[in-house]
């Protein structure tokens, strides 16, 4: 309860929940998955049960920003991708720390959710970034990747690599889904 008062006093969004023990082991486990590198989770529960309350607070508990999507009426792939260049540019270029936050109603099209899968599974969106925007990615990554050994001769395809590993390191996904519906069986 004192963490949840914490985070009621930095964030914007209050959170006025009720702590049961139930929810707290649900609390731990999402902050434990979250904690470790390449930690991912798919929380899923009908509307209202708490997945994403559960999901924030698990973060701040374990010292992520949460990044989340805001779908509005012209909202399509191309605005997804911009919004994912953001989010890797964040938390892979500059090293901070972050949950991608999603649930099944901001899915808008396929193509959010095979973006997503290739994000979970290799670290990145082929052909997400332009040849001078990875330039630029490099760049970013080149002192970190010095400092940990991890490019010895400082090739851009060593230090995007690199890029991709921090982006798996730094970025955990958190899937928010409904049983509800034959959309859920479908994805």
């Amino acid at each position: 309860e004192g963490h949840l008062e914490q985070y009621n006093m930095m964030s914007t969004k209050k959170m006025d929940l009720v702590c049961f023990l139930y929810m707290l082991e649900h609390l731990s486990r999402v902050a434990r998955v979250i904690k470790n590198p390449g930690g991912n989770a798919l929380l899923v529960g009908v509307g209202g049960s708490g997945r994403q309350s559960c999901a924030k607070l698990a973060s701040f508990l374990a010292d992520f920003l949460v990044y989340q999507v805001e779908i509005t009426r012209g909202y399509d792939q191309t605005s997804f991708r911009e919004d994912l260049k953001k989010l890797l540019t964040n938390s892979g270029g500059k090293g901070e720390k972050y949950v991608f936050l999603f649930s099944d109603s901001q899915i808008k099209t396929e193509g959010f959710v095979e973006d997503l899968n290739n994000l979970l599974n290799a670290g990145e969106v082929p052909n997400l970034f332009a040849a001078d925007e990875r330039v630029t990615l490099t760049e970013m990554v080149r002192a970190a990747a010095r400092q940990e050994g991890k490019a010895p001769d400082g090739t851009p395809t060593q230090l995007y690599a690199y890029f991709v590993e921090r982006c798996r390191k730094m970025l955990a996904i958190v899937l928010c889904f409904s049983p509800i519906g034959d959309a859920w069986r479908s994805r």
